[in-house]
């Protein structure tokens, strides 16, 4: 799926609104689809041709995003490359993660695979039973797959 396309679609978790969907937030941080809950916040990045530095870069700059009062996790969406599984990847960030936990109020990343996110033409909502079961979570001390 395109970046465009994923961008439309009608992301939703229980309690949030659409914040915002490819518009810039702050400076150098347009992400992908943003839900809100006052200042609690769901960054969801699509990578349709993921790599590890594009990986990292999308966790630092929601960690950069989620200081002070706003608080809230990363749901990256993805298709994994040919030689790499989904769960190659929150283990390489996850080091990441552990070393800005005193810098930042991102809580945990979520990880997905687009056919399981984005399925039969139906979006799961995010932080239900479903997308908890089907996705990869990581917080500072964990990885809960």
């Amino acid at each position: 799926m395109k970046d465009a396309d994923f961008k439309i679609l009608q992301h939703h978790a229980k309690g949030y609104s659409k914040f915002c969907d490819g518009k810039k937030i702050e400076n150098n941080f347009s992400p992908d689809f943003v839900l809100n809950k006052g200042k609690d916040f769901i960054i969801i990045e699509h990578e349709s041709e993921p790599n590890r530095k594009t990986i990292v870069a999308d966790m630092i700059k929601t960690a950069h995003f989620l200081q002070g009062e706003r608080t809230g996790s990363l749901v990256i969406v993805m298709t994994p490359k040919r030689n790499s599984s989904l769960k190659s990847y929150p283990k390489h960030i996850k080091p990441y993660l552990v070393w800005i936990k005193n810098k930042t109020n991102l809580k945990d990343v979520y990880f997905i695979s687009e056919a399981d996110y984005f399925h039969n033409g139906i979006i799961l909502e995010i932080n239900s039973e479903q997308f908890n079961d089907l996705s990869i979570k990581i917080d500072t001390g964990t990885i809960k797959s």
